[in-house]
C-alpha cells in the first residue's frame, strides 16, 4: 500500500528552512536523496502511523553534533506540508532535561579514576540528564492526554526551558531527538521501548566536529575551549552513543554535507542499503 508521497515535489533542490533550537536553519533535500532514501523513509512512517492510529513515536539517536535536531525538524516540516499524509507532527529535544546548572554545579560525579568532580564539569554525559522526568513525559506522549508540555533548552543561557514545547491531544506523530534515546541500560532502561520506531543518524567524525566547535563558540566558548570541550566531554559522549546503533531500526547515513547516501535497516547488513 503507498503512502501516495509525491514522485517529485516542488522544494527538491531549493532552499528548505527549518527552525532549531530557536533559530532558522536553510536545509536541501536532492531529487537522488528523496528518490532513493526520503520517499522510502517517509513510506514507513506512514505504515507504521496506520499500525499506531493513536500516537506514533519516533526516535532519532546519535552523537552530538550528528543533526539530530535538522533530521527531526525536516520530518516535521514534511508532515506539516502534507507530504505525510494525515500526519500532525511535533519535533521535541531531549536537551529539555538537562539539569538546572545550579543543580549541576551542586552534584558531584565519580570518574574513572575516583575522582569526584561537579556534574558541570561534564555536562552532556547521561548521568546530566533528569531521566526520571523524561521518562514520565514520554509516558504521557503514550497515553496522549488532552494537551501537554515539554521542556525546551536554551543555547543562549545554557539552560532547559520548562513547557517551551505545546502537544496537542490532535498531534499523531511524535519525533523526539536525543543523544542517549536508544541507550537501553543503567537508568535508561526501558526508554527505547517506549517508542515505536528508532533511528539512530550517522554522520562523518569531520562533520560532527565542525558543528559541535561552531556550536560551542555560538554558546560563548573561545576556540581553543571549544577544543578542549570536544576531547574530553563530547567524544567521550559519542563513543557510549555509537554503542546504541544497534539498538535502532534504522541508521541513516549522511555524508559530509549532511546529504542521506544510504539507508540501513535492521537485520539486513550493511551492504544492503534500501529495506
Amino acid at each position: 500500500m503507498s503512502a501516495g508521497i509525491e514522485a517529485y515535489p516542488w522544494f527538491l533542490n531549493k532552499p528548505l528552512e527549518v527552525k532549531v533550537g530557536g533559530l532558522m536553519v536553510t536545509t536541501r533535500l536532492t531529487v537522488h536523496e528523496w528518490v532513493d532514501h526520503w520517499k522510502p523513509l517517509l513510506e514507513h512512517i506512514w505504515q507504521l502511523h496506520l499500525a499506531h492510529p493513536k500516537r506514533l513515536l519516533v526516535a532519532i539517536g546519535g552523537p552530538p553534533g550528528s543533526g539530530k535536531s535538522v533530521l527531526a525538524e525536516q520530518i516535521h516540516w514534511l508532515a506539516e506540508k502534507k507530504f505525510l499524509p494525515d500526519c500532525h507532527a511535533v519535533a521535541l529535544p531531549m536537551d529539555g532535561f538537562h539539569y538546572p546548572n545550579e543543580y549541576l554545579r551542586s552534584h558531584l560525579h565519580h570518574m574513572p579514576d575516583g575522582e569526584l568532580v561537579p556534574l558541570a564539569d561534564i555536562k552532556g554525559a547521561p548521568d546530566t540528564f533528569d531521566v526520571r522526568n523524561l521518562k514520565q513525559h514520554l509516558h504521557q506522549l503514550r497515553n496522549r492526554p488532552e494537551d501537554m508540555s515539554w521542556p525546551g533548552y536554551s543555547r543562549v543561557e545554557h539552560e532547559p526551558v520548562p513547557h517551551e514545547y505545546h502537544v496537542a491531544a490532535a498531534v499523531n506523530l511524535v519525533i523526539v531527538e536525543g543523544n542517549y534515546l536508544l541507550l537501553d541500560r543503567g537508568i535508561y532502561a526501558g526508554i527505547a521501548g517506549m517508542f515505536d520506531f528508532k533511528i539512530y543518524l550517522e554522520t562523518p567524525a569531520a562533520g560532527i566536529i565542525s558543528n559541535l566547535v561552531q556550536r560551542h563558540m555560538a554558546g560563548g566558548k573561545t576556540l581553543e575551549e571549544a577544543k578542549a570541550w570536544l576531547k574530553s566531554i563530547d567524544l567521550p559522549n559519542a563513543r557510549i552513543v555509537e554503542s546504541t546503533r544497534q539498538n535502532a531500526d534504522l541508521t541513516i547515513e549522511r555524508n559530509t554535507v549532511d546529504d542521506i547516501i544510504a539507508l540501513h535497516w535492521r537485520h539486513e547488513g550493511r551492504g544492503n542499503a534500501e529495506r
